[in-house]
């Protein structure tokens, strides 16, 4: 896999040119998969699990598209395993190690680098006939999907890490919703409005995003990844007290709801009814969670994106794209050709990226971006977001740094000095202290 920073223009100018123009002409992957599916009715009936997890929107499209499969496979039924982000990772991962899992799942990156590591999970979709990659990056596959040569799975969308703005509340609250939040200006506004009314927060939360904050200031202070691949640090202790302080100080402030409160919907933050009861007027997110948030807001709520926080003088912007999530196929099914042929019209086919649109952010596929474009499907203030982050896109996470163990290190930090149980100088001995000893294990393990 590669870790070095993408070509993030060149990128963008493939998805974004792709989401202004029509649909393309000529012989759709519908043709060739209802052909397939022609063949298929004289051929055992087949059943697929596939599972995902996500909100209530995205459940519904993709429940929508495999209904539409069975009219160009009728020989194949698909299982639908689906819920929440909590508790997904740890049943995957068990399901793998156990071989029970799906014949199609989707992974969250993090996941997909450790497993990778571990054993041959997952079939290369490289390798397979079936499957349809042409319409790809090929540097977005390169850097997220290629493990050892092997595809081991596809990028879902294009994810980029923003603001998610209510911007009717926001005009509301006098919240500037145009304005480039530096961390200065962002907790001098939160504070200003928590102090006018203590129902209300500037930013809904939960400890992942307080996480990915305190990492993304620590690259932009210092301009490097915040654990480097050669597991060393990217940081000092003094990088990191500065990031704590802050949080401290926003905490206190009003400027985040509290841990307490926010931590109840972890994973599932549309369900927060600080956000449904109109609240708090920004949630820090990735673009892909931009439907679910929107959907419980009232009929003619205004959302619209923009970019995360960057500090005033930052070495690198620390924002954040990569996929939205990935799809694999398991290399225990027991139907991979029909898995693979599924996951390809799943990804590639016109009617199904105009049933699926953006509930997994913008689709990586061209023809796929046109036809959920063409189809009224992808929400303008996602497509803002992906083209800001494209155009402004920081460095691109490596696997040691996306390590779940490395990472909730981070997490119990951040909720310590959330709830004032260390001061910034603790957490930052403690921060340098665990992920020493925690990186020359994983190196030793290597």
């Amino acid at each position: 896999m590669k870790r070095n920073k993408w070509g993030a223009m060149g990128l963008a100018s493939l998805l974004l040119a792709s989401l202004l123009g029509g649909c393309s002409s000529g012989k759709s992957a519908s043709d060739t998969s209802t052909n397939a599916g022609n063949a298929a009715n004289a051929e055992e009936k087949v059943t697929l699990r596939f599972s995902w997890w996500g909100g209530e929107d995205r459940h519904a499209a993709t429940l929508a598209a495999i209904e539409a499969y069975k009219q160009v496979e009728p020989s194949v039924t698909i299982e639908a395993e689906y819920q929440g982000f909590d508790g997904y990772e740890q049943k995957i991962k068990t399901q793998l190690a156990g071989k029970t899992s799906a014949d199609i799942m989707q992974l969250d990156l993090p996941w997909l680098q450790e497993l990778t590591k571990k054993g041959d999970f997952f079939v290369d979709l490289k390798a397979q006939p079936e499957f349809d990659a042409s319409g790809f990056d090929q540097g977005f596959l390169d850097n997220y999907g290629m493990y050892d040569g092997k595809l081991a799975a596809v990028p879902t969308g294009v994810n980029t890490y923003c603001l998610i703005i209510n911007k009717s509340l926001a005009d509301k609250l006098n919240v500037d919703s145009a304005a480039q939040w530096t961390w200065d200006s962002l907790l001098e506004a939160g504070k200003q409005l928590h102090a006018q009314d203590s129902s209300k927060y500037l930013l809904l939360t939960d400890h992942a995003a307080l996480r990915q904050d305190m990492v993304t200031m620590l690259k932009q202070c210092t301009g490097k990844q915040w654990v480097q691949e050669d597991y060393t640090l990217g940081f000092s202790k003094e990088d990191a007290a500065a990031s704590f302080d802050w949080l401290y100080q926003a905490m206190q402030a009003g400027v985040y709801q509290p841990l307490g409160e926010s931590d109840l919907f972890f994973g599932k933050i549309d369900q927060n009814p600080k956000w449904i009861n109109q609240e708090i007027p920004i949630a820090p997110s990735m673009s892909s969670i931009l439907p679910s948030l929107k959907t419980v807001l009232p009929e003619g709520t205004e959302v619209i994106t923009a970019l995360p926080v960057i500090a005033k003088d930052a070495k690198d912007s620390g924002v954040l794209v990569r996929p939205s999530q990935l799809f694999a196929v398991s290399n225990d099914s027991a139907h991979k050709t029909e898995a693979v042929k599924f996951l390809s019209w799943f990804m590639n086919d016109p009617g199904a990226a105009a049933i699926l649109g953006d509930v997994r952010s913008v689709p990586p596929v061209k023809a796929s971006q046109e036809a959920a474009v063409t189809a009224g499907k992808i929400d303008a203030a996602i497509t803002n977001a992906v083209e800001l982050g494209l155009s402004h896109a920081g460095l691109v996470d490596n696997a040691v740094a996306n390590n779940s163990e490395v990472q909730k290190i981070m997490d119990d930090i951040v909720q310590k000095v959330s709830y004032g149980k260390s001061n910034a100088e603790q957490a930052a001995d403690e921060l340098i202290a665990s992920l020493t000893s925690k990186l020359k294990d994983l190196q030793d393990r290597e």
